[in-house]
């Protein structure tokens, strides 16, 4: 253990005694590098840039996405106002609905109402049979109300069809040319 101690302190005052000089070495030996200049002889970089083909074609991309996204904010705001007057379309006709449904209701009930009093006082299967197909003919009768009067309405509201965004085109990438 001792011994470790006493290497790593001898470590550190040969690194704390040295360290400085190493570093003045360092700075006299360096020389500035040399800066560039427009007439130096180094070889051409390959051109990485796009072709005149490629570019146009991305700029023709481009104006198409813009005038399809100015008509696509045109059909959004006609969205926009189709979907208002939907809603207001489509609480209108739950309104309308909702006296025919309570009414249908009302019919099933009383039918049930006098089936059970149908049930209770009778004594044989046949005054049994009779009062079920008198309520089933009851509720028939009222759905058939039921569905004429909600054919009466008129078909349901339908709901618009959302637009669809344009795709933004993709910025072609350079290729390396030898």
């Amino acid at each position: 253990m001792k011994l470790s101690k006493t290497a790593a302190v001898l470590a550190l005052s040969v690194a704390a005694a040295v360290g400085p000089q190493l570093s003045a070495f360092a700075d006299t030996n360096t020389a500035p590098a040399p800066s560039p200049s427009a007439s130096a002889s180094a070889p051409a970089a390959p051109h990485s840039g796009l072709t005149k083909a490629e570019r146009d074609a991305y700029r023709a991309a481009m104006a198409a996405y813009k005038t399809a996204m100015t008509s696509f904010k045109a059909e959004h705001t006609t969205f926009v106002q189709a979907m208002q007057a939907f809603h207001a379309a489509q609480q209108a006709y739950s309104t309308a609905r909702k006296p025919i449904n309570e009414a249908f209701k009302a019919a099933v009930a009383s039918a049930n109402t006098a089936y059970q009093a149908a049930i209770a006082a009778a004594t044989t299967d046949q005054q049994k049979a009779d009062a079920k197909a008198a309520r089933k003919a009851a509720v028939t009768a009222a759905a058939a109300a039921r569905d004429a009067a909600i054919a009466a309405l008129g078909a349901a509201p339908v709901k618009p069809v959302k637009p669809v965004a344009p795709v933004r085109p993709v910025k072609p990438t350079p290729t390396a040319t030898p």
